[in-house]
């Protein structure tokens, strides 16, 4: 509902350009956002109006700086706001709010957006509480994919939280609201105009007048807004979190492990808490990397779109947005999947396949697994492809076979599937279904891990540490296990803790030793829990961390 008045804002009733003010939908410190309506097509919008609080004023229509003194952050803010709107126009994604003009009125400027009927997701949030892991994801993916067009383009968001993202009333789908970028860009340059962060959603680099912000920035208000739908609570602000980690305090962030649903993936969570880390380097650097564990985890194409209002018989259908975690399927949801599955459509066919594989809903029967997916890796499913070779290569549903393993693994490694590039590399190093090639295997698992693959970046570091069918190499050792630590790898965790306390292709830091060391030992591993409680001598036990298994569903 619209706000009717606010002693800044134009009068209801005033026109700007073809439309005219009908409300006001909102007023920050950088200026004042509208309802309004085309004075004679009749359809509604959203004009975000630049007016600066900190350095402007109104007298009658007019926009002015409030002194001499503050004329040259107005008009360099007003650059900006026109340099944004220029961006945004650009974009036409569904899940980005569309920017369909901008003009100069009143010596302010204007955007106008489209106005999108719904709700805000942070009054959701506190309608119905914490999210299930199906619902985040809905909300998530979506405006990751809008996002990634940004980040394309050299742009960041930098004011992601929950109240900047709509849920329409219409399809329940969400999209992404109000740019801060150049909010940010001026509230560096100004003296009278603090920086714009949201207590609990900003990175710690957005703090800071030189803090460098990047794709790594808006992923850490992802991760936030993540936080919140699944305990209930916003995180810990930001620069608290850095100045306990600077006086080697414990993180005041109460673990998702501690307060998580029962019905979260441990992988979406560890995504989730790579996202939020407060140290830039240990961030994932850009949205494919973070996303990529999670979006992986298993292949469930259900969409539940989140209930407004309570409507009931919650709509589903078989759309794919990527791989979801697999949970309790809806009422109906196995029939449809047999119907698209029959009907010949692959996805829905592999879905099949990995119902039947992990027992989901029904009596696990891997011979009906194999029947799947094999009608979906014919069909060319990568994924598909990749889990065919693997019940080949453990004789699950079929006899054992790794020259079969090899050729479908082979075929899902065509399509760049990171799993079956890493599987390639097993079968090569260790002989199976094809003659033992280093090389080979060397170059299989260097592309599974140039895929974001943690396992065979943990690989490759082991090889570059023990020059083991490459040169030996510490530094590359520890640029591998780094990639791999990054992304929960809890071997990897532990080995780039020995590097660091021995001081092998690093310099020798006890403190970052210890920190790696423990964030293996928070996951359960046993060397590192080892590590962690000892003096910090070098002779201590190395993990060489786990043997080379490939799980089905990567």
């Amino acid at each position: 509902m619209a706000e009717q008045t606010h002693k800044q804002a134009l009068p209801l009733g005033y026109r700007l350009q073809n439309f005219r003010v009908i409300g006001v939908l909102g007023v920050g410190g950088f200026g004042v956002t509208y309802l309004a309506e085309h004075a004679t097509l009749g359809y509604k919008v959203a004009i975000k109006e630049y007016l600066p609080k900190a350095f402007a004023l109104r007298d009658g229509a007019t926009v002015y700086p409030k002194s001499d003194a503050d004329r040259d952050d107005f008009e360099w803010g007003l650059t900006r706001f026109f340099d944004e709107a220029r961006t945004l126009v650009r974009f036409e994604h569904r899940n980005l709010v569309r920017v369909r003009d901008y003009f100069e009125a009143n010596h302010s400027a204007y955007i106008v957006m489209d106005y999108e009927d719904g709700e805000p997701l942070d009054r959701l949030l506190e309608d119905h509480g914490a999210l299930s892991e199906a619902q985040l994801r809905c909300i998530l993916l979506p405006i990751v994919e809008g996002l990634r067009e940004v980040h394309a383009t050299g742009f960041l968001h930098r004011d992601i939280k929950p109240s900047n993202i709509f849920v329409r009333r219409a399809d329940e789908s969400p999209v992404l609201l109000d740019f801060g970028a150049a909010r940010q860009a001026l509230g560096r340059k100004s003296q009278s105009m603090t920086a714009v962060t949201s207590a609990g959603y900003s990175p710690p680099e957005q703090y800071e007048s030189e803090g460098e912000q990047g794709p790594w920035s808006d992923i850490y208000a992802l991760a936030a807004l993540c936080y919140r739908a699944i305990t209930g609570t916003a995180p810990v602000e930001a620069p608290l979190r850095l100045n306990c980690l600077a006086q080697r305090q414990p993180d005041p962030l109460p673990r998702l492990s501690d307060t998580a649903r029962e019905d979260y993936s441990i992988t979406f969570l560890e995504a989730v808490v790579r996202g939020l880390e407060v140290v830039v380097a240990e961030r994932p650097v850009n949205l494919e990397e973070w996303v990529a564990r999670f979006r992986n985890a298993s292949a469930l194409g259900i969409r539940m779109f989140f209930p407004i209002d309570q409507k009931p018989g919650v709509d589903v259908s078989l759309t794919n947005p990527g791989p979801a975690p697999l949970g309790e399927l809806p009422p109906g949801a196995q029939d449809l999947y047999c119907k698209a599955a029959e009907q010949g459509d692959a996805d829905a066919q592999f879905d099949l396949g990995v119902i039947y594989d992990i027992g989901e809903d029904v009596s696990r029967d891997v011979a009906q697994a194999v029947i799947w997916y094999r009608k979906a890796a014919e069909q060319g499913h990568p994924a598909a492809q990749n889990n065919l070779g693997y019940m080949y290569q453990h004789g699950k549903g079929v006899p054992e076979d790794d020259v079969q393993a090899v050729n479908w693994y082979r075929k899902a490694a065509e399509q760049d599937e990171a799993i079956a590039l890493l599987n390639l590399g097993f079968m090569y190093r260790n002989g199976k279904g094809v003659p033992r090639d280093d090389a080979q295997a060397v170059s299989w698992y260097r592309k599974a891990a140039e895929q974001g693959e943690a396992k065979a970046q943990f690989k490759l570091g082991y090889m570059y540490q023990y020059g083991e069918c490459v040169p030996r190499d510490d530094a590359q050792a520890v640029s591998w296990y780094r990639k791999a630590a990054r992304q929960g790898e809890a071997g990897a965790q532990n080995n780039l803790g020995f590097m660091y306390e021995n001081g092998t292709g690093v310099p020798r830091d006890e403190v970052q030793a210890v920190n790696w060391y423990r964030k293996a030992a928070e996951q359960g591993d046993a060397n590192a829990q080892n590590n962690l409680a000892c003096s910090g001598a070098g002779s201590t036990e190395l993990d060489f961390g786990p043997a080379d298994t490939h799980p089905c569903h990567s």
